[in-house]
């Protein structure tokens, strides 16, 4: 489920961030939209258990943990 004021509710200059970033890659990733939305009640904090997960200590590489996520992605038909 996409929440459609993920794409229509950012303050105005997160919307200039985010259409600079669309227009280089082409576009947008969820979970940015999702952080960059209240970055002050959600954001901030789902960045920082991301950030955690991915870069915190581990027996697997950062690449290993990229490579999951990638995966599990694919898997539940979401763009990586």
């Amino acid at each position: 489920m996409r929440l459609g004021i993920l794409d229509r509710g950012h303050a105005p200059l997160q919307k200039v961030l985010l259409w600079v970033m669309n227009a280089i890659s082409g576009r947008t990733p969820g979970p940015i939209l999702l952080m960059s939305y209240r970055p002050h009640l959600f954001g901030k904090h789902f960045a920082a258990a991301v950030h955690e997960a991915m870069r915190g200590p581990s027996d697997w590489t950062f690449g290993e943990r990229e490579l999951f996520a990638a995966f599990v992605s694919r898997l539940n038909q979401c763009v990586y």
